[in-house]
This record gives C-alpha cells, sequence and structure tokens, in this order.
C-alpha cells in the first residue's frame, strides 16, 4: 500500500469569508487530500480536526473536508488558530495523512474606544493637575483611551480626541482644550483662580475611525500660587482696655488673619510695625491658625499723656505678601497712685491756748496722679493722733480747732491727716501738722504737795507748824508756763476763826512758813482751816485760794528699853 500523500493549507480566512462578526456554523475553508495508490477510493477518504479549538470552536465535515465555526469568532480574544486536519482512507483505517493549518481573524470595528481608571487615583480616575494663573496652552494632563480593535486593520483603532463637555468662564469662553492626537488637555486662557474654584470637570471624547466613542471625565485640580495678602482681623469687637497694673506677658488682644491661598502659602507671621515707639508690646505667632497675641513686654503708665492710647500699625505676611490693620488699644487707670501732700510737714503759727472754737491751724493740700474715682480723696485726721477730737479737717484741707485746748495737758500736737482716695482698694497718703499751743495764764498758784500739818497740843507758843515729816515750809506752784508763775505772793486770809489762832510768812520765792499762836487743846477741837492767798506773777496776773488743814496732834510717851536709854514717841490721832 502506497502511502496517503497530503496537501498542507496556510488557510488565512478574509473578513467577507470569516470576519469576527461571523455567524455561527459559518463555513471558513475546505481541505482535500488524495490518495496516490492505484486504484485508491478517493471517497474512501475521511477528515478529522485536532488541536486548538477541535471539537469546541471548530468542526470538520469528515467526507468533504470543509471546516465549519462553531460560533462567533473575536478577533480581540484570540486573533489566530492553529490545528491538524487528519486524512485516512480505507473509510479511516488505512493511512493518514495531515495538513497544518492557520486561521486568522481580521478585525471589524466591534469595539469602542474608553478610558481605563488608573487604581492608583484616590481623587477620580483621571486627574490632573495645574497651578492658578497658569499661562495659556499650559499642559494640564494626558486622556489616554484604549481601543482593543486592531490597530492595523484601517482606521478601527486609531483614535480623535475632543471635549465634549468643557467649562466655560464667565464671558462665556472655554477654558480647557485638547489635542486631538495625543490627548493632552491645555489651559485656554490665564483665568483659572484657585480663590474662585479649586477643581473642574471635563469631558473628554475618544472616537476611532469606525465611528464608535467613548468619554471619560478628566478632574482638574486648581493648585494654589501665593496670590494673595493676608487680610488682618481683630477677634475682638470694641478697642482693648489695658489697665496699667496688668502684668507683664499678660495677653492683650487676639488677632487673626485671613489668607485666600493654601498651606506654606497661607502661613502668616504677625508683626507691630508701628504705633509702639517705647516697645511696650510684642506679638506671638501661631503660624497654623493664622493668630497672633499681642502681650504686654512693659508695663504701661496712664498718668503719661502718651502712653494713655497706643494706635499699633500691625503687619501680617505671608512668604510674598503682606496686609497691614490698625489697632487702638486704650490704657485704663488703675489705683496705682496714693494721694501725695505737698508739703508733707506742716507746722502751724503758735497759738494761745484759749482760742476759740473754729479757729484756723493750717491747710493742707493733697493730689492724686489717678484718674475718675482712682484721684478722688477725702480728707481726715487720724484718731490715733488726736484721741480728744480736738481739731477737724474739711474737705477744703482747712484744719480747725474743734475743742477748747489745755496747753498743761498737751503743749504741742502732732495731727496726722489723712488723704484717702476712692480707688478699689483706696490708697492713702499723710501730712504731719504741728501745732505749738501756747500757754495762757488760766491757772492759779496751788500748793505743790498735799501737805498734812501738824501741831502738838499743850505745846507753847508761839509753835512752827511742821508741813510734813521733812520740811516747815510751805511751797507753791503753777501749771502755768514760767512767765505766768513765780514769783508768787502768800497772804493769810483771816475769814475764819480759825485763821486768828496763826501767822503765815511769805519769803517771797514761793516759799512760806506758818506759826501757830497759841497753846491748842485738842480735846476741844482737833483740826484748823486756814485759807491761803496765792498769786501768780502773770499778766495779768491770777491768784487762787488754797486752804492748808492744820490737825492738832497730842504726846504719848511710851518707854521702850532699848540697851540702856529711853526714846520719846509723838503720836497723833483721835
Amino acid at each position: 500500500m502506497h502511502p496517503l500523500k497530503v496537501f498542507t493549507h496556510r488557510l488565512t480566512p478574509h473578513s467577507s469569508q470569516h470576519g469576527g462578526d461571523s455567524r455561527r456554523c459559518l463555513s471558513l475553508r475546505k481541505v482535500s487530500a488524495t490518495d496516490p495508490d492505484q486504484e485508491a477510493d478517493q471517497t474512501a477518504l475521511r477528515y478529522s480536526l485536532h488541536g486548538q479549538g477541535a471539537g469546541g470552536e471548530f468542526t470538520i465535515d469528515e467526507r468533504t473536508g470543509r471546516i465549519y465555526a462553531q460560533r462567533r469568532l473575536d478577533r480581540e480574544e484570540r486573533p489566530a488558530w492553529r490545528f491538524l486536519v487528519l486524512a485516512t482512507d480505507e473509510g479511516g483505517a488505512g493511512l493518514t495523512g495531515f495538513a497544518d493549518v492557520l486561521l486568522e481573524v481580521t478585525d471589524v470595528n466591534d469595539n469602542a474606544p474608553f478610558f481605563p481608571c488608573p487604581a492608583l487615583e484616590t481623587d477620580g480616575c483621571f486627574v490632573g493637575r495645574v497651578p492658578e494663573n497658569s499661562p495659556t496652552d499650559t499642559s494640564v494632563m494626558e486622556m489616554h483611551a484604549v481601543d482593543l480593535d486592531d490597530p492595523n486593520e484601517g482606521g478601527n483603532a486609531a483614535l480623535t480626541y475632543s471635549i465634549v463637555g468643557n467649562v466655560r468662564n464667565e464671558i462665556n469662553l472655554d477654558l480647557f482644550s485638547i489635542n486631538a492626537s495625543t490627548g493632552t488637555v491645555y489651559t485656554v486662557l490665564r483665568s483659572l483662580d484657585r480663590e474662585a474654584e479649586q477643581r473642574y470637570l471635563v469631558v473628554v471624547e475618544a472616537k476611532d475611525g469606525g465611528g464608535l466613542a467613548g468619554t471619560g471625565t478628566a478632574t482638574i485640580t486648581v493648585s494654589d500660587v501665593n496670590d494673595h495678602p493676608p487680610y488682618e482681623k481683630s477677634l475682638s469687637r470694641s478697642p482693648p482696655q489695658v489697665m496699667e497694673d496688668l502684668e507683664v506677658n499678660s495677653e492683650v488682644l487676639v488677632v487673626s488673619a485671613t489668607d485666600g491661598d493654601e498651606g506654606e502659602n497661607a502661613a502668616v507671621t504677625f508683626s507691630i510695625v508701628g504705633g509702639d515707639e517705647d516697645r511696650k508690646f510684642f506679638v506671638e505667632t501661631d503660624r497654623a491658625n493664622r493668630r497672633g497675641v499681642i502681650r504686654l513686654k512693659k508695663k504701661v503708665d496712664f498718668e503719661k499723656p502718651h502712653e494713655r492710647t497706643f494706635n499699633l500699625t500691625l503687619k501680617a505676611e505671608d512668604a510674598d505678601f503682606f496686609g497691614l490693620a490698625h489697632c487702638l488699644v486704650r490704657v485704663e487707670d488703675a489705683n496705682d497712685h496714693a494721694p501725695v501732700f505737698l508739703p508733707q510737714f506742716y507746722e502751724s503759727p503758735p497759738m494761745p491756748e484759749d482760742v476759740p472754737v473754729g479757729t484756723i491751724v493750717a491747710q493742707v493740700t493733697a493730689s492724686d496722679l489717678d484718674s475718675a474715682q482712682n484721684g478722688q480723696f477725702s480728707y481726715s485726721i487720724s484718731k490715733e493722733s488726736d484721741p480728744n477730737g480736738q481739731f477737724l479737717v474739711d474737705q477744703s484741707g482747712w484744719v480747725v480747732v474743734a475743742d477748747a485746748l489745755d496747753r498743761e495737758k498737751i503743749s504741742r500736737h502732732r495731727i496726722v491727716v489723712l488723704a484717702a482716695d476712692a480707688g478699689s482698694p483706696p490708697m492713702t497718703g499723710t501730712a504731719i501738722v504741728m501745732v505749738t499751743v501756747l500757754d495762757v495764764n488760766d491757772n492759779g498758784p496751788e500748793f505743790e504737795a498735799l501737805y498734812r500739818p501738824v501741831v502738838w497740843e499743850n505745846a507753847p507758843a508761839p509753835q512752827a507748824v511742821r508741813m510734813n515729816a521733812t520740811s516747815l515750809l510751805l511751797h507753791a506752784a503753777d501749771r502755768d508756763a514760767s512767765a505766768n508763775g513765780a514769783p508768787f505772793s502768800l497772804r493769810l486770809l483771816l475769814l475764819t476763826s480759825d485763821a486768828t489762832n496763826f501767822n503765815l510768812t511769805d519769803f517771797r520765792n514761793g516759799s512760806a512758813a506758818v506759826t501757830a499762836l497759841r497753846t491748842f487743846d485738842r480735846e476741844r477741837q482737833k483740826e484748823y482751816r486756814l485759807p491761803i492767798l496765792m498769786i501768780d506773777s502773770g499778766s495779768p496776773p491770777m491768784s487762787s485760794t488754797n486752804t492748808l488743814t492744820v490737825v492738832i496732834g497730842f504726846f504719848c510717851l511710851v518707854w521702850v528699853s532699848i540697851v540702856s536709854f529711853c526714846l520719846p514717841l509723838m503720836l497723833t490721832g483721835d
């Protein structure tokens, strides 16, 4: 038997015969074999299909060798098929030959373009970024579409890009354009303003040569550039008021700034550039929150007129721009000054002790540097310096005599005048008023001591009257000053019968002696009262009558044995 002669065919089907839209059981191509044996029955050849797609995708008529497609072929799924066709003689029981068949599927335009979404994008499938104020024709992004059709088969995969959903500005002009061939999106006008609009959505269409089209939405984000200066504003509704006793480093005012930019372009630094020549304030900057805290650097003094108000010029600046604002800070008075007397010491002219109530002593004057009620004060006299209330001060500062003076009690007054303001807490200033009281002869002479004179009964006359245990003399004294005192004149007034029994001798030196003129009997009269007139040397002279009571004593002899002699004792008593 001679072997089967096999014809091998490379099968290149045409689109008109078996394109990608071929119907099921479509006849593709017929293969044939010949048996070279003599007298071979050529009709006894049987064909079978082996390899890729055999039995599933493709079948073969075993008698005719015609190949059929079992379903619609998709070039994009598989562009070529390769399989073997076996031809066996004698009705499939004889010798076998084979043919290598290559089936290529030609393309038809059955796929529309589409835009694949990158897996890494989080803000959308197609994201472009462009700085605001970018010039015309700035490249923003590329929109890339895919067409699964064969790029070598006509224009099935030749794409043309266009914008079908553009964004227009206020005068109805498109903001973006696209390169029809590359899909690159460009700016049209230099009018992108992030502060007006941060994001745009642009619909891009990709169309192939067969007229199929797909769309994708581009998200275009406008990034910030530093094109806005900071704008400063105060967080307080009214000008801040600062007490002049505010501690250093205390907060005065919080200011903030708005900046249309973002990120580092909106990071603001604050500073004081005017209105604070003495460096009384400073600013702490909170860049993250665009806030500034104005704090006190040095103490302020309301009593200095130029420190009662500060018109501060504040500067808020970012990397490229700055803004200015003015802030009026008012300083409020604190009660930090006590009233001050000028002078603080007053010496009134000496005044006699008999001056009438209401006599002016002095006028004191005080001042207070504070304002309003902190600078209002009232006068008073310290009770400790005038416990008897002999002086009074009115609200004009006049110090006057309020009660009778007595030089013999207080010859020099040290009056403490107080000026207390109405602040909270109040502050007090003091002044000293010295008042010297001059003597007036308002006191008559008096006995220098408490005398208890004794005359012994039954003693012979004349008898010196002993004033006390140590002296026979009576002494006069005067509480007035020396000019209104000695020398004194002393005289016994014979106004009673008692006085006729005695005699007084004035020595003209403030002393006198009294002599008993007769012998006394104690049992008849125990004491005698002697009125003594005493006159001082004042101008005019002042006199007084003092009574000297003379007691009649008696002898009681008591003999006491001491060694070998006796002593007599004198006793007085009832």
